[in-house]
């Protein structure tokens, strides 16, 4: 199952809306098949696995398959992947976690049960339940997943305002682009955007396939930002999404999103900004910026993770409070270092 939850991690920021399921083969002892799932309307990884299996010659039939997350068992834009694993002669599945979809929600283990496979589910179910979780939001709420980008100094400062300030070196900065890849959208505010002018385009090294969409969202309630900045010029597939709670004028090859304002007046109204993306397939965001943005999105208790980066420097300006976070989680602490510069990475999560 660990084999199978890694091969799952392949198909995260290209499966959006649908989750990235990881599947292994296994007979006598052997891997004989990988699959994961890549592309909403492609094979599930179940289906892969299975056609790993039929291209390296051997037989699936008394194999066991391990998958990350319970197989589907109703027609979507695939066939029931129960109907596959039935066909192909497995004897046992073994299951992570059961999927939440009232569609499913067991219906695939018990279709297995009666065909005369051996089931077996719940195995490294606190790890295939936190790996699938953005996909259980999005089932159960109708909301994306949101992860919170924070890099503050040993002061927990952003640095000064107006400044574009640099918290963590390079190489740090770079690691920081995996959150990028993994998610299905970038969420700016307009400070972030008239201070530094940046592209926030996906820039890991290795290109994604043609079909990823990464949107680039910027929230501008009142239409306010100019039309020469970076983030509106075209860049393939990563389309650009101005969110307006007001009229503007419109900007040349940009969308624009309308949505209420805020409770107050102030702003966009963030929930239903999050709404509007899921409509569009997008099952993770991530949210960079200021303290203003943060704070928002902490506020209205719609951040499910946050990645802190802090540097052992102070970074100088105004601080971030972090009192909303106090009592979360800490999920995974990694030290890192660049000559002089050190610092930490923190996963937290409620």
């Amino acid at each position: 199952m660990a084999l199978a939850l890694r091969e799952a991690q392949k198909g995260v920021g290209l499966s959006s809306p649908n989750p990235p399921v990881g599947c292994l083969i296994v007979k006598s002892g052997e891997v004989i098949g990988w699959g994961v799932h890549t592309r909403a309307g492609d094979p599930h990884g179940e289906i892969v696995a299975l056609m790993d299996v039929e291209a390296r010659a051997e037989d699936a039939r008394g194999a066991t398959a391990y998958v990350t997350l319970e197989p589907c068992c109703h027609h979507g834009r695939t066939p029931p992947c129960t109907d596959a694993l039935i066909q192909a002669g497995v004897s046992r599945v073994v299951v992570g976690v059961r999927d939440p979809n009232p569609r499913v929600d067991g219906g695939g283990l018990a279709i297995l049960r009666a065909a005369g496979i051996e089931v077996v589910e719940g195995i490294l179910l606190q790890a295939c339940t936190r790996f699938h979780a953005p996909f259980f939001k999005l089932m159960q709420t109708g909301l994306p997943w949101v992860s919170l980008k924070l890099s503050l100094g040993s002061d927990g400062a952003l640095g000064p305002e107006g400044e574009t300030t640099q918290v963590s070196p390079p190489s740090i900065q770079a690691l920081a682009h995996a959150l990028r890849r993994v998610s299905d959208a970038i969420l700016v505010g307009r400070g972030t955007v008239s201070q530094d002018d940046p592209q926030l385009t996906d820039r890991w090294p290795k290109a994604s396939p043609a079909h990823r969409r990464f949107y680039r969202v910027v929230l501008d309630g009142k239409g306010r930002l100019g039309p020469d900045l970076r983030v509106w010029h075209p860049f393939p597939g990563q389309p650009a999404l101005r969110v307006l709670a007001g009229e503007a004028p419109l900007l040349r090859g940009v969308e624009d999103l309308q949505v209420p304002p805020a409770q107050g007046g102030e702003g966009c109204s963030l929930r239903h900004l999050l709404h509007e993306l899921s409509s569009r397939g997008v099952g993770r965001v991530l949210v960079e910026g200021g303290p203003k943005l943060a704070q928002a999105f902490l506020k209205a208790a719609l951040v499910d993770e946050i990645h802190l980066f802090r540097s052992v420097q102070p970074a100088g300006g105004g601080q971030v409070n972090l009192h909303e976070i106090s009592k979360w989680k800490l999920i995974s602490h990694t030290p890192w270092a660049d000559g002089s510069q050190t610092g930490s990475w923190d996963i937290l999560a409620p």
